[in-house]
């Protein structure tokens, strides 16, 4: 079937809009978008991180993610400290408020996800993170 490509890119972009605008409603509940919800996220999981992991992780820009780092410093979640080994580098990290304010919506989302997602098996689940990590690593794509 030719027009499989077509059919497969449309159904992944309007599952990609559906799930995300629903998880962009819970996460705004918190009073966060969801990139700062990605941040503090990670930094609850994962401790202290250099800036530039944080974006990777996060999936945005290095000039994004300072913009990010910024507001989450003014709502005191976060501080952001500079290496001493390497000036060029800096680490986030959650403040006392951050890690308390994390570790009581965190619950909350887990268990909004488990609801969004709760109508499909686990194997399903299992079966499709496989299938879309294939996916992405047999993508063709050069870079320059």
């Amino acid at each position: 079937m030719q027009d499989i490509n077509f059919k497969l890119i449309i159904a992944m972009a309007r599952t990609y809009n559906t799930l995300f605008s629903e998880i962009e409603k819970n996460v705004q509940s918190f009073g966060l978008n969801t990139s700062e919800f990605g941040v503090l996220e990670m930094l609850f999981h994962k401790g202290e991180q250099p800036v530039q992991k944080v974006a990777e992780k996060i999936l945005v820009t290095s000039g994004t993610i300072t913009y990010i780092i910024d507001k989450l410093q003014k709502k005191e979640l976060v501080i952001r400290r500079r290496c001493e080994e390497d000036k060029r580098i800096f680490y986030v990290a959650l403040t006392p408020n951050g890690e308390k304010f994390i570790a009581e919506i965190f619950p909350q989302h887990k268990k909004f996800l488990e609801q969004l997602l709760g109508g499909m098996e686990d194997t399903f689940k299992g079966e499709m993170v496989n299938d879309l990590i294939t996916m992405q690593r047999t993508f063709n794509i050069k870079k320059d």
